[in-house]
């Protein structure tokens, strides 16, 4: 997925049940952010979407809506798993960075310090390049941002594949890119002697109890979570979906279609791996903010723009997005996946929404920006 900007989000559009007392079954009513949320579903055909807001590192807001299985009428609930897709990144660089914080990691140093395997020609390439996408190292995906197609099912074909692209200079401009996701990953089993996954269970996810989230792709079976659909309009052979001309997607004039293609090879999973229910992405998102995680000062460094060779702010922090807040320019710091789902911080306000959705294309940023909004005009319940 690209990168997407908030304020783009306000006028580009590729964009329950529930048990708590936070987020009492749907019904008519409810507060601004329930009619909020209820409308921009109708709007963008959203079968199912969890929603929360931290403030002050507290949930003062939490409900689900709509259905995780259109075709069985199963309605989301708070422990709905949802495919999490690029939201992953965010969790590979915290992890980068803990590992920083530990003497481990060092942002500028090569890759190949940490990986000599890799060809001599990637040796430019620092780890902060990577978390910023500045890499120029050729991507591990085919270059269709709405298809999202991995170019080698394991990662020894892939390598035979890129060995033989171009590289970029890097540090030149943001080009969003898998395969630095793919060196990060190695990485981090290479200076912690454990395989990726067991080290983001063990450093971040447990010490948060964190215990629901789950790995796998489309091809996985995973109990509890949501299915996956589309707003965008499946070629006549129903193999992928359409582009135009200048690769934008092709919206549905027709509704929304069933989408379980999305596939993550072994590879692609410090890209896109996770799946988080609205529970565990809100333990997560309050202890990060917290400082319970890695230190408040380097968190702030994941959220300010790497800066160019030519001086320029680039998209991208270190694995996080730095945007201005749409008429306000309050700084936010983003991250989201699969154009479904979206995380948006509010440092200096301290506040931080959360949206997960099972529409791809469902414009998650602006869905994101529309709650804050909403909890901005009406004081929200506390100790939930």
């Amino acid at each position: 997925m690209s990168k997407v900007t908030l304020a783009a989000a306000l006028v580009f559009s590729l964009a329950t049940m529930h048990a708590t007392a936070a987020s009492a079954t749907e019904q008519a009513g409810g507060d601004d952010v329930d009619r909020v949320v209820r409308q921009y579903m109708q709007q963008k055909k959203i079968p199912g979407a969890s929603v929360a807001v931290i403030k002050d590192g507290k949930l003062v807001k939490e409900a689900s809506y709509g259905l995780a299985s259109v075709e069985l009428n199963v309605p989301v609930t708070d422990k709905t798993l949802y495919t999490l897709a690029s939201t992953t990144k965010e969790f590979t660089s915290v992890a980068i960075m803990a590992l920083v914080e530990d003497g481990k990691v060092s942002l500028d140093k090569s890759v190949r310090d940490y990986l000599p395997e890799l060809p001599a020609s990637w040796g430019a390439v620092t780890v902060r390049h990577c978390l910023s996408h500045t890499s120029g190292l050729p991507d591990g995906d085919a270059a269709d941002n709405v298809n999202v197609t991995p170019l080698a099912g394991t990662q020894a074909d892939l390598m035979k594949l890129l060995v033989t692209r171009p590289v970029g200079q890097p540090g030149v401009k943001t080009v969003y890119n898998q395969t630095e996701f793919m060196l990060l990953g190695d990485i981090i089993e290479r200076v912690t002697g454990k395989p990726y996954k067991q080290y983001i269970e063990d450093r971040l996810l447990k010490p948060q109890g964190i215990t629901d989230m789950q790995w796998g792709d489309a091809w996985t079976v995973v109990p509890g979570r949501a299915s996956l659909y589309t707003a965008v309009e499946p070629t006549s052979d129903r193999l992928k979906l359409q582009i135009d001309a200048k690769g934008e997607p092709v919206m549905s004039k027709t509704g929304i279609h069933a989408f379980g293609s999305k596939a993550v090879p072994e590879w692609l999973t410090p890209a896109a791996g996770l799946n988080g229910n609205i529970q565990d992405m809100v333990r997560w998102e309050s202890a990060l903010w917290s400082g319970k995680v890695i230190k408040p000062q380097t968190l702030a460094m994941m959220g300010e723009a790497y800066k160019l060779r030519d001086g320029k702010a680039g998209d991208f922090g270190l694995g996080l997005i730095p945007d201005p807040f749409p008429g306000t320019g309050e700084p936010t710091v983003s991250s989201g996946g699969g154009a479904a789902v979206w995380i948006v911080t509010l440092p200096k306000s301290h506040i931080t929404t959360i949206v997960l959705t099972n529409l791809q294309g469902s414009s998650p940023p602006m869905l994101a920006l529309e709650v804050l909004q909403a909890y901005r005009k009406q004081p929200m319940p506390t100790g939930i």
